[in-house]
């Protein structure tokens, strides 16, 4: 192998491990030899490629953007600004927008780290927090906004929030601990399946909170009367 492709592979190595690391113990509970160790590389490298540990996350955090960026709406909706003017236009676009959003936060096979890692910065008090804020969170809670205030004329910001957050909370809680949600329902593994019926849910949700459902949608939402002996079989398999 080449001088510079074992470069960049210690580099990606590098920023995987730490991404792993992130993601278990925060960034403030996570120190640059146990990166190095679990790498498998010298932790001089560190320095070498990223000048110190502020520097390793940003290169995490350009890492998971650089993910972020292929499930932007913005192209779509900049490319077909006609939808806006029908009410099938605005179903497309309300729709790809919540369809976007739940495949990225999917969980993933390669990289399962990527989303506990945000939520994990999130929470915190450092540059990771910073920047996932500016890049990721903040420009989505604004486009949800946008697009509430857009599509209903409505101006309450409060009542827009409230909608994007029914949005798509559930696909986070879902990626970023879905332990939770196997544990609310013994011997029932919440799985991909499981995953698409949320994210259908969630664009039915989201349709109907603009008034843009159509006939019968309206019924899907409806809570069916249900006993309470069949509503706990259900949930345990009992």
């Amino acid at each position: 192998m080449a001088k510079s492709e074992n470069s960049e592979h210690s580099r990606q190595a590098l920023i995987i491990a730490a991404g792993t690391l992130f993601a278990e113990n925060g960034v403030s509970g996570t120190n640059v030899r146990s990166i190095a160790a679990k790498a498998g590389v010298n932790v001089a490298l560190i320095n070498y490629h990223f000048g110190n540990k502020d520097g390793l996350v940003n290169a995490v955090i350009d890492f998971v953007l650089e993910s972020y960026r292929h499930y932007l709406p913005n192209e779509f909706i900049r490319n077909n600004p006609e939808l806006w003017e029908s009410r099938q236009g605005q179903r497309r676009i309300v729709t790809y927008m919540v369809d976007q959003a739940f495949e990225f936060i999917r969980p993933r096979r390669e990289n399962p780290w990527i989303n506990t890692f945000i939520m994990r910065c999130a929470e915190a008090n450092d540059i990771g927090r910073r920047r996932i804020l500016a890049e990721i969170l903040i420009p989505g809670c604004i486009r949800y906004t946008r697009t509430y205030v857009r599509i209903t004329g409505s101006t309450d910001y409060r009542r827009a929030r409230c909608w994007a957050l029914s949005v798509f909370s559930p696909a986070f809680i879902y990626a970023t601990n879905p332990t939770i949600i196997d544990d609310t329902c013994p011997g029932k593994r919440a799985d991909d399946g499981f995953y698409d019926e949320l994210k259908r849910w969630s664009i039915k949700v989201a349709l109907h909170g603009l008034g843009l459902q159509e006939d019968g949608e309206s019924r899907y939402l409806s809570a069916k009367p249900v006993s309470e002996k069949k509503l706990y079989s259900n949930i345990t398999g009992d």
